[in-house]
């Protein structure tokens, strides 16, 4: 194993801080223990301005979450990318210490903190390649970010009129602004298409982003104000956005055969998912489910990332068929599935299966519920996909055995899968109320995955749905073409600049200042006003 020192020492720390976390955690679940740390950085103009650190189960629970499926991903990713590979785990570790600060802090001074320094690690991250396809990407997924960075910047200036930045302690237009930076963080619609193209990324960076880290940040801060969220009235706005970004993924899924973008897209349904049970008003099953999708998510990722790595870099679902798979390999990708499917007895189905009767009994009615099962029935049937265009083509390419330490993380993730639905539902779940529903709504979410792995083959296709369905709805075309109309007018105002503005104002410049006995005396004569003021301020009093 090459594992550098240094970075063996960070995973050995980062190990032990989350078996030393998960004690704290058990003491404040059982104690019922809240902490609120303040310190105050500057005091100006009657505002102070403090870095604040918030301690209670459900930071705890999700950093817990963050720092082990990260160490795991920073032994993956030192043998998946090679020897040479220090700058990419720097940036890695950097990333998880921007996530920390964000998890840990209620104010938005210390989220932004957070906030951007995850936009620019995940710019540095997608360009890492150096590629045109990378570089392509890297420009949308930095100009998505942005937008949604400057909407925090514009509820900081807002929070700034009354002297306040703790969320919960301003309810005001501010809150609005801060709902669309989550939105674009989260990737939901209109926001969607930075998601699929950070796919530039190495893999495992894509396992960390994808899990716990990026795409997630949106999520769980308005899971932390909730309470906002409805105070502010969005919450059905947010339930329309989030019911079309699960249909536009689960169905754009169907016609994508790069392996890698149909994970990302299917993170995008599992966010859509999160988002409608939180506008629904269910925090905690939106919190549960956030950390059973980061354990099978980061799983995912992992196997695809080691049949990348093994398989001569091949990415096309149509060319990896007939592979000649590791046993454990093959054990942790049917789990990883079978989890994303929420098949009974899996880690999924413990979150899935709440949300889905949750769904049914809601406020907004039967139709939500129902809308829901048809997603869940998606989402099998482009899983299924998947797993069948692996197992069976007409290609035959060779295949090079995975190394151990690839497997080693993996296999260690697989028993996290197999355990955590269990014990994250011991731990959190404890304010669930009784569900009553009739026998036909209780079966319909095992029904509906049934229906699932047979309805995979007999979706309809034609020309004009693949076109509409692979471009996200046109939602990839708009944005590429915004990337390309803001790329043209840089580059002209370049030009520009090196040219006909350099020309044109030198020339007024020597014209009118250099050449002209006017404009020189003028000059002379402002540089010389203050003498000339106090002497003839000095004549008058005399």
């Amino acid at each position: 194993m090459n594992l550098n020192s240094k970075f063996s020492y960070i995973c050995f720390f980062m190990l032990m801080s989350s078996s030393l976390i998960l004690l704290f955690l058990l003491k404040i679940i059982f104690y019922n223990i809240t902490y609120m740390l303040e310190f105050e950085m500057m005091f100006f103009n009657s505002v102070s301005f403090c870095f604040i650190i918030f301690i209670d189960w459900m930071s705890l629970t999700f950093s817990l979450t963050v720092i082990l499926i990260s160490s795991l991903i920073l032994i993956y990713g030192n043998e998946y990318m090679g020897k040479n590979c220090y700058q990419f785990l720097w940036l890695t570790i950097l990333f998880i210490l921007f996530m920390i600060i964000m998890i840990y802090s209620p104010s938005i001074l210390g989220v932004i903190l957070g906030w951007d320094g995850l936009g620019l690690i995940s710019y540095c991250l997608v360009i890492y390649y150096n590629s045109t396809d990378a570089f392509n990407s890297g420009f949308i997924t930095a100009a998505s970010n942005r937008l949604g960075d400057s909407m925090l910047i514009m509820s900081i200036i807002w929070f700034s009129f009354k002297g306040m930045y703790l969320f919960y302690e301003n309810l005001s237009l501010g809150f609005l602004y801060f709902f669309m930076a989550c939105l674009t963080k989260s990737a939901q619609i209109p926001f969607s298409a930075w998601l699929p193209a950070a796919m530039a990324a190495p893999t495992p960076i894509s396992s960390l982003v994808h899990s716990s880290t990026l795409v997630t940040a949106g999520v769980y801060m308005l899971i932390r104000f909730y309470n906002m969220l409805i105070n502010a009235d969005l919450n059905i706005i947010l339930l329309v956005i989030s019911i079309l970004t699960i249909i536009m993924a689960g169905l754009t899924s169907f016609f994508e055969n790069d392996m890698k973008r149909i994970i990302a897209l299917s993170t995008l349904g599992q966010l859509g998912f999160m988002m409608m049970i939180l506008a629904v008003g269910y925090t905690s099953v939106a919190f549960f489910h956030l950390l059973i999708h980061a354990l099978f998510k980061a799983l995912l990722f992992m196997c695809a990332g080691a049949m990348i790595h093994s398989g001569m870099s091949m990415q096309d679902t149509r060319k990896m068929g007939n592979l000649k798979i590791d046993f454990f390999l093959k054990l942790s990708l049917s789990i990883s599935s079978y989890c994303l499917m929420g098949l009974p007895f899996t880690s999924g189905f413990y979150s899935k299966d709440f949300l889905l009767e949750l769904s049914l009994m809601s406020y907004p009615g039967i139709g939500i519920g129902l809308m829901m099962i048809l997603s869940a029935l998606i989402t099998v049937s482009y899983s299924v996909r998947l797993m069948k265009l692996i197992s069976s083509s007409n290609y035959w390419i060779v295949w090079i055995p995975s190394s151990k330490y690839l497997l080693v993380p993996i296999f260690t993730l697989t028993l996290m899968n197999v355990f955590g639905g269990c014990i994250l539902n011991w731990l959190i779940m404890n304010e669930l109320n009784l569900i009553l529903i009739n026998t036909i709504y209780k079966i319909s979410p095992l029904v509906m995955i049934m229906t699932g792995l047979i309805w995979q083959g007999l979706l309809p296709i034609n020309s004009i749905m693949c076109f509409f369905l692979s471009n996200m709805m046109f939602i990839s075309i708009l944005t590429k073409n915004m990337s390309k109309s803001v790329m043209l007018m840089f580059f002209n105002l370049k030009v520009m600049d090196q040219g006909w503005f350099e020309m044109i104002f030198m020339q007024m410049k020597y014209m009118f200042i250099y050449k002209s006995f006017f404009m020189k005396s003028i000059t002379t004569y402002l540089n010389y006003l203050p003498l000339l003021s106090l002497i003839l301020i000095m004549i008058l009093f005399i």
